[in-house]
C-alpha cells in the first residue's frame, strides 16, 4: 500500500501494493489546491484534486481516502477500450 503510511490508518479499502500517489501543489493563497497522481504499475490513470485545506498532511490524508475509494470502484468495474491517461479533447 503505497498511498500513505502503512503505520497510520486514513480509512477507506487498502489499495494494491502496485498503485502509488504522488501528491502536488498548484496555485497561491486562496487558490491554492492540491492535487495526487494515482498510478497502478508506474503509469499513469487519475488525478484526484482538494481544495481548502489547511495543510499538506491534511491534503495526503484527504487525497489518500479519496484514492483508496476511487481504486476500489476502479477495479471493481468492468472495463473496456482504452484505459490510458490523456488529455481531454476540447
Amino acid at each position: 500500500m503505497n498511498l500513505y503510511p502503512p503505520d497510520e490508518k486514513v480509512g477507506g479499502p487498502l489499495a494494491p501494493a502496485d498503485w502509488t500517489m504522488a501528491v502536488g501543489l498548484e496555485g497561491q493563497g486562496d487558490s491554492a489546491f492540491y492535487f495526487a497522481d494515482i498510478q497502478c504499475a508506474r503509469k499513469n490513470v487519475c488525478r484526484l484534486v482538494v481544495a481548502g485545506v489547511q495543510s499538506e498532511d491534511e491534503a495526503r490524508r484527504l487525497l489518500a481516502v479519496k484514492a483508496r475509494h476511487w481504486i476500489d470502484e476502479y477495479l471493481s468495474r468492468p472495463h473496456t477500450g482504452t484505459t490510458v491517461f490523456a488529455p481531454l479533447d476540447p
